[in-house]
């Protein structure tokens, strides 16, 4: 799919904190957590899956099926 450059401007604030975001997944790129950012906010409204959103749904479904094991050994 082509890209698009788009210019955006963010306080100080924004910025530091897409940093720590970056470094804390060893992405060199603060435009890598943009798009990543951008997509989930676009998941929210229009209802399409993402990895992120597919991984968080197997967590709960995890989460739910150790509680059920855990009552039923109980």
């Amino acid at each position: 799919m082509p890209t698009v450059l788009v210019n955006v401007r963010l306080d100080s604030k924004t910025v530091e904190t897409l940093k720590t975001i970056a470094s804390g997944k060893g992405e060199k790129n603060l435009s890598n957590v943009i798009r990543e950012a951008l997509a989930e906010y676009i998941s929210a409204y229009t209802g399409e899956p993402t990895l992120r959103g597919l991984q968080r749904k197997i967590s709960e479904i995890d989460n739910r099926l150790r509680r059920v094991e855990d009552s039923i050994i109980k």
